[in-house]
């Protein structure tokens, strides 16, 4: 078939252990160590969410939905950090991504407006803190106690036991009652005939 065994062999082992593209050198044992190091980052965090979440957070003080965000943004650096380092260590630099961004963020504008707008008014509800886990809110004809904040919606337990999911911009840009933001009193007015 015209194949040399010496060709052969010298093609695997540039395939393992790596040939140039554009400045960066790809090999498969490079590849593999930097799924391995995003893998062990995950579980890392993975791991110190899960201390925090039932270890250290519980005998703070803090309110739950405190430790509710500190928990996910926890989660988001440690994901960030993983990515960064499994990057890092595939030779990508992010002076080499900038292009490669700025032609996505042509089609994340127009194609996933709807999933990043609530990406970022989760953050901001994370941030600001307007609804924490545990208020009884109002949002349209619905109403239920806020039981998770992530990160694309909010989910609603009704009082009739049902889940309700809302997207993160409508708490943004809607208007939202929230009986427990400032005070965890509430008054109900029940008429009588």
């Amino acid at each position: 078939w015209g194949l040399d065994s010496s060709n052969l062999i010298g093609n695997l082992k540039a395939a393992f252990f790596g040939f140039q593209v554009g400045g960066v050198t790809i090999s498969l044992s490079t590849i593999a160590l930097a799924i391995l190091f995003f893998v062990m980052g995950l579980g890392a965090t993975r791991a110190v969410q899960n201390w925090l979440d039932t270890r250290y957070l519980p005998h703070t003080g803090l309110d739950i939905g405190l430790r509710n965000s500190i928990r996910t943004i926890f989660g988001y650096v440690g994901t960030i950090a993983a990515a960064m380092v499994a990057l890092s260590h595939l030779g990508l630099s992010l002076e080499k991504l900038t292009l490669v961004a700025g032609a996505l963020s042509v089609g994340i504008g127009f194609g996933l407006k709807s999933i990043v707008e609530n990406f970022v008014s989760g953050l901001i509800l994370l941030w600001e803190r307007p609804i924490r886990v545990g208020d009884w809110i109002v949002i349209g004809t619905e109403q239920g106690t806020v039981k998770r904040i992530n990160v694309r919606a909010t989910e609603i337990e009704t009082f009739d036991w049902a889940s309700l999911i809302i997207p993160n911009a409508e708490f943004i840009s809607g208007r939202v009652k929230n009986w427990m933001h400032a005070d965890r009193t509430a008054r109900i007015i029940i008429p009588v005939n």
